[in-house]
């Protein structure tokens, strides 16, 4: 499955850029998001590997993250390995004037067993979650 989101953040590039990188602000922005735990590599840099760890309905859910490209401020590209399966995200940022950037999201899953059901069912649920980290971002910056 894939597909692609966008939308405007109306602050400049450099602050979206330097949001994106805080350590701990993807607690402010993904929700459920508990713990962040650096596995091995350099935070930040490509092959640096990390745990997320949600709460979902009560119930903790790891997820290790790679980061797979690094070009920030531009763009950078990760996956994400969870017992649903397999998910790249590579995150775009484009400087559309002094104060406003074009975020863009495009996603690629490898679903496993059950999930491969639900997402070929439930695409727009995918979405949808996606655009809610995404608005969360926007909001983050902006406050």
């Amino acid at each position: 499955m894939k597909y692609s989101l966008s939308n405007t953040i109306n602050k400049p590039l450099e602050l979206v850029v330097e949001k994106f990188k805080e350590p701990e602000g993807a607690k402010h922005w993904m929700e459920g998001l508990q713990k962040i735990e650096p596995v091995s590599g350099r935070p930040g840099q490509v092959g640096a590997k990390t745990n997320f760890y949600f709460l979902y309905k009560n119930k903790e859910m790891k997820i290790e993250e790679t980061i797979l490209e690094q070009n920030l401020p531009r763009q950078i590209k990760f996956a994400y390995q969870s017992p649903m399966g397999y998910n790249e995200v590579e995150l775009l940022f484009e400087k559309l004037s002094a104060n406003s950037v074009k975020q863009t999201n495009n996603s690629y899953f490898e679903l496993k067993g059950f999930m491969k059901i639900m997402g070929f069912l439930m695409k727009g649920m995918f979405k949808k979650q996606s655009m809610t980290y995404m608005e969360a971002f926007k909001k983050y910056v902006e406050q």
